[in-house]
């Protein structure tokens, strides 16, 4: 999934890493799908990952979506980038608040490992 202005504006480009001012191979996206180590529920993993970049949507024109395509590599953040992108649909407002409300009841957002 993705938080931007969707796949209209996204179909041709591909993500920019701020820090470095490096151009991506591909769009920048939060996997849904949780990595084999996950133990806990879908649910918990799904609302971490929308929540994760919610920030962006703070922008009217961008929100989330989900989409599909090719990964060509990992971003800085080591988050896949996709090519070849096909929409899937778009988080409605229900899912965004169900996932906030989850990540905030299962989650320490912010807290790190001890020292």
């Amino acid at each position: 999934m993705r938080y931007s202005k969707g796949f209209d504006a996204d179909q041709d480009s591909t993500s920019l890493d701020g820090e470095s001012g490096l151009t991506l191979p591909g769009l920048s996206v939060n996997p849904l799908t949780p990595e084999s180590w996950w133990t806990r529920p879908l649910k918990d993993w799904l609302a971490r990952q929308i929540c994760q970049y919610e920030h962006l949507a703070e922008d009217e024109d961008r929100y989330a979506w989900v989409l599909t395509g090719a990964c060509v590599g990992r971003g800085p953040d080591c988050e896949p980038l996709l090519v070849d992108v096909q929409p899937l649909g778009r988080l409605g407002p229900e899912v965004l608040q169900e996932a906030k409300q989850v990540y905030e009841e299962q989650f320490d957002a912010g807290e790190r490992p001890g020292d």
